[in-house]
């Protein structure tokens, strides 16, 4: 079942990762409209166009998002200002990690194929795909999440904060940084 089924309701944050992470709306689900897949990861995401989107943007980016939005389909969307109540994303280094992964457990969701090339042991594997379609992480505990590089990682975490799920830390850099790291 999809992890937005019955929701009627949704805050996207198209901001940038690193504004994201900085502060965010509690209950937002980041989606960086500076992503090269934007729109393929927030059909994925959003798949219908009925609901109403509360919409996040950067000033420079307002009329494109919702150009985007409109384009897609997206019939109830509207732009929403950034309160000044934010929540943030905690975040490591990959330096950092094999301390971390004494206390947390390893959440890595990059696709099948990605871990097939190469995967930390310890980690856990759930592709994003899968966490959109439903699965949730094994542990309900504390989890340093990555996926390649940061994006997916930071869709993933703004997901489960949504369903109020684990403590979430993301991993600066994703699997790349700790490939340069260790």
């Amino acid at each position: 079942m999809h992890i937005f089924t019955d929701r009627k309701d949704i805050i996207i944050d198209t901001r940038s990762s690193d504004e994201f992470i900085a502060g965010h709306i509690e209950g937002s689900v980041f989606v960086g409209f500076g992503g090269k897949q934007f729109k393929w990861w927030l059909e994925l995401i959003v798949p219908d166009k009925t609901v109403h989107l509360e919409v996040i943007a950067s000033a420079k980016d307002q009329a494109s998002v919702m150009e985007t939005l409109h384009e897609l389909g997206y019939i109830h969307a509207e732009l929403k200002p950034l309160d000044t109540s934010l929540s943030h994303i905690e975040h490591i280094s990959a330096e950092k990690l094999p301390d971390m992964a004494e206390t947390h457990h390893i959440l890595d969701v990059r696709e099948t194929d990605e871990t097939a090339k190469g995967k930390l042991a310890s980690a856990e594997a759930l592709p994003l795909t899968a966490l959109i379609q439903g699965q949730m992480p094994v542990h309900h505990d504390d989890y340093v999440v990555h996926c390649a590089g940061g994006y997916r990682s930071l869709i993933a975490i703004s997901l489960l904060k949504v369903l109020n799920k684990c403590h979430l830390i993301q991993l600066d850099g994703g699997y790349s940084a700790i490939q340069h790291t260790w």
